[in-house]
C-alpha cells in the first residue's frame, strides 16, 4: 500500500525542484591513544554507509578506548525549504537530529544538532558531534540522520505543525562495525575452585540474528586455575606469557562455535541456507567470516574436519603475518 503524506515533507524529488542543495558529509571518526593523540580513522567513500572499525584501523580497540564521531551537512539553499507552499513558514526554523542505536549494547537515543535552520538564502553547514565512551562501544551501532520541526511560530495547510513532527526520511545512515568481521572473542572471567581452565557456555537461541556477544556466547576463565595468571595478560592483546596458550584455547572454541552453528543451521534449514542471511553482528556472519578466512571444511561435518582446517588456517595466515 502506498504511503501517503499529509503533510510536505523534504525528499529528493522536493530538493531537486527547489534547488535545495542538501548533502551529508563523510563521517569523520577518531580516537585518543596511550599518549594522549588524537588520531584520525581513515574512511572511504564508498565505505560511509557502513564503517568496519577494527579493519580500517589495527591500533584502535574498543575494550581500551572511546571514540568521537562527526559529520556536517551542508544546506546549500535554505530558503527553497521556507515559506507558506514550502515544508514550514518561514518564521518556524528546521533541525537535524540523529537516531543512535545498538542492540548489542542494548542503548538508543535520538539527539538534535545544536544547530538549526533558517530561511537565509545563505548556505549553512550544521555539524554532529558525539562521544561514546568504550562501555557502549560493541556489536553494531547503527546511526540515521533526518530533518525535524524545530520550532513553530506560523503554520499553513499541508506542512507539519508540531514541534519534533519528521520532516523527512534518513537523509544519512550509517553503521559502525565496532567488533570488525573478525569481532572481539567474548571472553569473560569467573572464579571455580577445582574448576577447569575454561569453559565454553552456550546462550544464543538463533545464530542468524542473535549477536556475538557474551550474551549469545562466552569463553569463561577460571580465575581460580593455577594457569590463569599466565592467561590475564594475554586475551585481548598482542603479547603475553600466555599468548600460546589463549590463542589454543581461542582455537578451540570457534572450533566448537562453527561446528555447533552449522548443525543448527544444518538442522533447521537443510542444504538450502547460506551465510548471506545472517544480520550484521550475528553468531552466524562471525561464522562465516571465520570459515571463508580460514577455509574451515564444514562440508563433511564433524568436530574433527572442522578443528583440523581451522588450525590450518590459522597457521598459514600467521605464516603470511
Amino acid at each position: 500500500m502506498p504511503k501517503i503524506d499529509l503533510y510536505r515533507k523534504i525528499d529528493e524529488k522536493y530538493c531537486s525542484k527547489r534547488n535545495a542543495d542538501i548533502r551529508a558529509g563523510i563521517p569523520s571518526l577518531e580516537y585518543k591513544n596511550e599518549l594522549g593523540e588524537m588520531i584520525q580513522l581513515p574512511i572511504d567513500e564508498e565505505a560511509e554507509e557502513k564503517i568496519e572499525l577494527n579493519e580500517i584501523e589495527k591500533g584502535w580497540l574498543p575494550e581500551e578506548y572511546d571514540l568521537d564521531y562527526v559529520q556536517e551537512f551542508q544546506i546549500g539553499n535554505p530558503s527553497a525549504l521556507f515559506g507558506s507552499s514550502a515544508i514550514t513558514d518561514s518564521a518556524n526554523q528546521i533541525g537535524i537530529a540523529a537516531h543512535i542505536n545498538s542492540r548489542e549494547a542494548m542503548f538508543q537515543e535520538t539527539i538534535p544538532l545544536k544547530a538549526t535552520i533558517k530561511d537565509t538564502p545563505e548556505g549553512q553547514v550544521l555539524t554532529f558531534r558525539h562521544h561514546f565512551p568504550k562501555d557502549v562501544l560493541r556489536g553494531v551501532i547503527k546511526l540515521e540522520f533526518f530533518f525535524y520541526l524545530a520550532s513553530v511560530e506560523k503554520k499553513h495547510p499541508f506542512q507539519a505543525d508540531e514541534i519534533g513532527m519528521r520532516l523527512s526520511d534518513n537523509i544519512f545512515e550509517t553503521k559502525l562495525v565496532i567488533d570488525g568481521t573478525g569481532s572481539t572473542f567474548p571472553i569473560t572471567e569467573s572464579s571455580i575452585p577445582g574448576g577447569p581452565l575454561w569453559q565454553l557456555r552456550k546462550h544464543w537461541d538463533d545464530p542468524v540474528v542473535d549477536p556475538f556477544s557474551p550474551a549469545s556466547v562466552e569463553v569463561e576463565l577460571n580465575k581460580s586455575h593455577p594457569l590463569f595468571k599466565q592467561l590475564s595478560d594475554s586475551y585481548g592483546k598482542k603479547a603475553g606469557l600466555g599468548k600460546a596458550l589463549m590463542n589454543s584455547i581461542v582455537a578451540q572454541a570457534m572450533a566448537m562455535i562453527i561446528y555447533q552453528t552449522v548443525l543448527e543451521m544444518n538442522n533447521m534449514e537443510g542444504d538450502s541456507w547460506s551465510f548471506d542471511i545472517a544480520e550484521d553482528g550475528s553468531i552466524l556472519q562471525i561464522v562465516g567470516y571465520w570459515q571463508d578466512t580460514f577455509e574451515v571444511d564444514i562440508q563433511d561435518l564433524s568436530i574433527s574436519s572442522v578443528f583440523n582446517s581451522l588450525q590450518q588456517g590459522l597457521e598459514k595466515l600467521n605464516r603470511k603475518g
